[in-house]
């Protein structure tokens, strides 16, 4: 079975075929989606900003404990929608090409941030100089800026989706 062969028949399932009919089912999906998405990426930046050495006064470990559960909160409002989303017209997405890239982004955003907690962020524990005060070491901060650019590009290529 090809990608597109099943595509096309998940797009032929019962829940796709009401998630078009259906006059709220989708458009609470996309809502849903955009939700998760502001609650995501306003705390990805909160706390890419201050990894990129904007408000030292903050610390660095207190606003992750305050940012994460947010932000995977928003992760998977945006995954269950995304994927109702997906299987309304699953045929048509399959072969789009910004929602291939959106994929390959959302991939990186997720490497970059597992990286970032194995890497700086681990360290950080170790020794906790750059808690306060302090500019995060390089690495954070490049881990900063792809975040920010990654995440913004995944809205970029979502908007993209429906002109491609």
């Amino acid at each position: 079975m090809t990608w597109t062969t099943w595509a096309a028949a998940l797009a032929d399932a019962p829940l796709a075929v009401w998630l078009r009919a259906s006059p709220w089912a989708y458009p609470a999906a996309e809502i849903l989606h955009l939700s998760g998405m502001a609650l995501l990426f306003g705390a990805i930046v909160v706390v890419d900003l201050r990894l990129a050495g904007l408000g030292r006064q903050l610390p660095v470990t207190t606003l992750l404990r305050h940012a994460l559960p947010a932000s995977m909160v928003g992760f998977a409002c945006i995954v269950v929608s995304g994927a109702l989303l997906f299987i309304a017209h699953a045929d048509e997405l399959i072969t789009n090409r910004a929602f291939l890239i959106k994929l390959v982004l959302i991939l990186l955003g997720l490497l970059n941030a597992a990286w970032f907690h194995l890497g700086p962020y681990r360290r950080l524990h170790g020794n906790g100089a750059w808690e306060t005060q302090r500019a995060p070491p390089p690495m954070a901060r490049a881990c900063a800026g792809l975040s920010i650019l990654t995440w913004f590009l995944v809205i970029c290529a979502g908007r993209l989706i429906a002109y491609v």
